[in-house]
């Protein structure tokens, strides 16, 4: 089991180096002052590669250069993302609000002690992927293309196309035909057989910028069709 450096120095070095990264990745890139646009040129001068900006509230942590973010991609509020390890998102998915993406993995070996020192693991997520609200993507986890998860799931491990994801851990409740994804643009739209939620009960845009239909439970995953947005 290895223990990270400790004492003074190192703790202040630490803290100036936090306090540096909230600063430029959480105060100021979360704004609501800052537009999308300008969010967007921002990360790409810190390093990453980013063709769509994130929305209010947007926190970013380890490095910009581990970020990847495709076209068309649409973030709702106060979405969080670790990138200790590489996180890359693809074209057209839709990102709900307080969604998180954890990177960083501390292993536990034979005789049950966790390694104080964390292992970066990457996340990747497909195109056209819908991930409803106060979802958490943990430390390796992948999703494919054309996935929906539910609003409240924890994923982890290997989210296969074509299926809508929920619970703790995230499991496949039921395909999605095809006929469903492509009249959706890509992700099936779930809002003609239950509630998508965004609380809100009006229209937010979807993939792609389109303009999806919604109820009012905001984070409910009461039936197999539930998703939050």
């Amino acid at each position: 089991m290895t223990h990270t450096p400790s004492g003074p120095a190192a703790r202040l070095r630490e803290d100036l180096t936090y306090g540096t990264e909230h600063v430029l990745f959480s105060t100021l890139l979360g704004s609501a002052l800052v537009p999308r646009v300008v969010r967007r040129g921002l990360l790409n001068l810190a390093g990453a590669h980013v063709g769509s900006g994130p929305g209010v509230g947007f926190a970013l942590t380890g490095s910009a250069r581990n970020l990847t973010i495709g076209t068309g991609v649409f973030c709702n509020k106060h979405v969080s993302i670790e990138a200790v390890a590489p996180v890359t998102i693809g074209d057209d998915t839709a990102i709900g609000m307080q969604v998180l993406i954890v990177t960083s993995h501390h292993g536990i070996d034979a005789a049950g002690d966790w390694d104080r020192t964390a292992s970066g693991r990457a996340v990747v997520i497909g195109e056209r992927v819908w991930i409803g609200a106060r979802t958490m993507v943990l430390p390796g986890a992948v999703i494919e293309d054309d996935v929906v998860v539910a609003a409240g799931a924890v994923v982890a491990g290997h989210l296969r196309s074509g299926g809508l994801y929920a619970g703790v851990p995230a499991r496949r409740i039921r395909d999605l035909r095809p006929s469903e994804v492509a009249e959706a643009g890509g992700v099936a739209d779930v809002t003609a057989t239950a509630a998508v939620a965004s609380g809100a009960g009006e229209p937010v845009p979807g993939p792609g910028g389109s303009m999806r239909a919604t109820a009012v439970q905001n984070g409910s995953t009461g039936n197999p069709g539930s998703v939050g947005s």
